[in-house]
């Protein structure tokens, strides 16, 4: 993971769908959003990184997280999560809208977003969709396993988007053509994927189209609320 990937996730967590309206609020041309999100600064200053932060109403460490192994080894230490729960909603982001299944599962068949909740088997929590998400097949993903650690640790609740389309550096929910179902890092390829781990025990899915079902792109993340 890197400072860029990290700028770019927590972008989306705060509710800024481009990186001009986070350009806009700092007073910076979209351009240099841009240049953040893809490390072509070998270094920022802390005055930068303190003001990308008040932006993302974030702190420096959720900044870093995932950069350097040791520097997360002293987080973990300090007891500090690798997300917290979503910011950027509304006063209307209220009441538990959105479905969640566990990491490897699926919406049930027929599911109907919109209507009236319902119960499943498959659906093991509810949550308040976040203010700024249009999808009306957004579901939430409960992590369960450690292949994306440090950014999604179990229990972290993923926001997928169906309706997202897919670009180079997203990180997705993928329904791979064998079933199985996992949060990736997705880097595109002439006629493929390749799918990535933060957690480097984990290794990497090279994966042509016909081997992939569906992708989701995640575009949110939050603690579980018990």
């Amino acid at each position: 993971m890197s400072l860029g990937q990290n700028i770019k996730r927590l972008r989306w967590e705060a509710g800024f769908q481009t990186q001009k309206a986070l350009a806009d609020l700092l007073g910076v041309p979209q351009p240099r959003v841009s240049d953040w999100e893809n490390d072509r600064y070998a270094v920022l200053e802390t005055k930068t990184l303190v003001r990308i932060a008040k932006g993302l109403r974030c702190s420096i460490d959720h900044l870093l997280v995932g950069v350097d192994p040791d520097y997360d080894r002293i987080l973990r230490g300090a007891g500090m999560p690798a997300v917290e729960p979503a910011r950027g909603g509304s006063p209307a982001d209220t009441g538990s809208d959105l479905p969640v299944v566990a990491e490897g599962s699926a919406l049930p068949p027929g599911f109907t977003h919109g209507g009236p909740r319902k119960e499943h088997p498959e659906i093991v929590q509810w949550v308040s969709r976040p203010g700024d998400l249009r999808d009306p097949h957004a579901f939430g993903v409960r992590v369960r396993g450690d292949s994306m650690i440090p950014a999604y640790r179990p229990n972290t609740i993923a926001i997928v988007s169906p309706g997202h389309r897919v670009q180079d550096g997203d990180e997705v929910y993928a329904h791979l053509g064998s079933g199985e179902r996992l949060i990736r890092l997705a880097r595109t390829l002439r006629g493929g994927y390749l799918l990535l781990s933060y957690n480097h025990a984990y290794k990497p899915l090279l994966l042509q189209m016909k081997d992939i079902k569906a992708m989701g792109v995640v575009v949110s993340s939050r603690l579980r609320a018990f």
